[in-house]
């Protein structure tokens, strides 16, 4: 069997990053960039104020009165005369500020009802044309990720379409005669509801992957074949059940025969009868039907592939090093991956398990922030030993 490590190496040596194509910039949240983006204006465009008060036209004021009173600049409107010295005039936050401004007396530092302005000025008021972002400068490079604060700056720049790698197109396919769709209100004697396409579906959609199908096909040659081919045109597809070695599991023999199978059977634990290959032009992912496995799989193999082909640098979740609060029972031979809450104390993570690490168990995943990683070479661990953990937030 492969080690974890070589699986995953050989999986990413098959996945190169999408074509690009430009989109609106609301619609590039959470994807790469493929263009660096160059501001072609300043950010802020003019001068302006941070406060609500009084800009003064005298670079050496520092308090008394003013008796030059030039009236109001409100935000979005133009000052109508540049400030001399010992002039003043009001002006709102965000407001363009008159040519001469040397400083700022804040409205919390006069008198109510005084006719004139004291207070100390102060420049650090003065919001600079340029401060935030200078014209031609740089401010997104091929390859970083669009969050809600390169929404904003692209946005106040005037940039309204990017160039984003495409999202992967996934297609779904459950099998099993034994599931029976999720609204089903009361289970048929031996039957139980198809949760793991949904799940897979959400795990897919958090990778930055768009699902395109969904379906579910019964333990039947023709129709599982026939569901894999309607899916061909996927960049990825991901089924779930029919890849171990049980009478009625025949998905790992249908990609054989209709694409090509390049691994079977990994040594982790859960989830060793992982199946990958391809599918006419897609990526196969055949993950185990236990929900803890098909869940934990997706996360080691199938989101970092989702991931690079969406133009991501990063593919995997960030690792850190946990102690553990608790003994963990672990037989070496395979890398296991224990589902576990994490806790932090004076900056130290602390981990216990979310219980028995039963693969049908998919209450296990609730609530666990963290994957342990239990190495083939190791037995138990003791309370207190220190261990990687690849954490799910």
């Amino acid at each position: 069997m492969l080690t974890y490590d070589e699986a995953l190496q050989r999986v990413l040596a098959q996945t190169d990053p999408l074509p690009a194509e430009i989109v609106p910039v609301a619609d590039a949240y959470g994807r790469a960039l493929t263009e660096s983006i160059v501001a072609a204006e300043n950010l802020p465009p003019f001068d302006n104020s941070a406060v609500d008060g009084f800009a003064v036209g005298d670079a050496t004021y520092q308090g008394g009165y003013v008796r030059d009173y030039a009236g109001t600049v409100l935000a979005g409107q133009i000052p109508s005369r540049d400030l001399g010295s010992g002039a003043a005039v009001y002006v709102a936050t965000g407001a363009m500020l008159p040519v001469g401004t040397s400083g700022i007396v804040m409205v919390e530092d006069t008198v109510e009802g005084e006719p004139a302005i004291h207070g100390p000025a102060f420049a650090r008021f003065i919001r600079r044309a340029g401060s935030d972002v200078e014209k031609g400068e740089t401010v997104l490079r091929a390859g970083d990720v669009v969050d809600a604060g390169a929404v904003g700056l692209l946005s106040s720049l005037g940039v309204t379409r990017v160039s984003c790698h495409s999202r992967p197109r996934v297609g779904i396919l459950s099998t099993g005669d034994e599931l029976v769709p999720v609204t089903t209100r009361v289970l048929p004697p031996a039957m139980i509801r198809d949760s793991n396409s949904h799940a897979i579906e959400a795990a897919a959609l958090a990778a930055g992957g768009v699902v395109i199908q969904r379906l579910h096909a019964p333990d039947d040659k023709d129709a599982i074949r026939n569901a894999l081919l309607s899916l061909s045109g996927c960049a990825v597809v991901i089924t779930s059940g029919g890849v171990s070695v049980g009478d009625a599991d025949f998905v790992k023999g249908i990609v054989e025969e209709i694409g090509s199978l390049d691994f079977w059977r990994i040594a982790i634990k859960p989830g060793k009868p992982l199946a990958f290959g391809r599918v006419g032009n897609a990526l196969f992912f055949g993950l185990p039907g236990n929900p803890v496995s098909s869940l934990v799989t997706f996360e080691l193999f199938v989101r970092p592939v989702l991931r690079r082909l969406a133009g991501h640098r990063e593919t995997s979740r960030p690792h850190i090093t946990a102690t553990l609060a608790e003994p963990l029972p672990h037989e070496p031979g395979r890398r296991e991956f224990v589902r576990a809450r994490l806790e932090y104390r004076d900056g130290e993570a602390f981990a216990t398990t979310t219980g028995s690490q039963g693969s049908h168990r998919v209450s296990s995943l609730v609530g666990a922030n963290a994957l342990l990683i239990a190495h083939e070479d190791h037995g138990d661990y003791e309370v207190g030993e220190r261990l990687p953990a690849l954490l799910l937030f």
